[in-house]
């Protein structure tokens, strides 16, 4: 966790917990793993599965960069 909050910040972002509970793969496979989990991306989740659903390319590559620099210190 603190590996990505450090990466959401190192682009200007400001991290936020939201608790999802919609279907999606690490709903089903965290709790068999018992495992922490962490979702992160670009993009407004609102949006996820409309015809409306878009991402900006700039906050894209922000979520790349953020999603790089997690695991860099996930790998220490």
């Amino acid at each position: 966790m603190r590996a990505f909050l450090s990466g959401i910040r190192s682009q200007g972002g400001e991290p936020r917990f939201v608790y999802k509970t919609g279907t999606a793969d690490l709903n089903i496979v965290a709790p068999v793993w018992k495992c922490p989990a962490v979702v992160y991306g670009p993009g407004d989740s609102a949006l996820d599965h409309t015809p409306n659903e878009h991402i900006n390319l700039e906050d894209y590559a922000k979520a790349v960069t953020v999603l790089s620099e997690a695991l860099k210190k996930l790998s220490d």
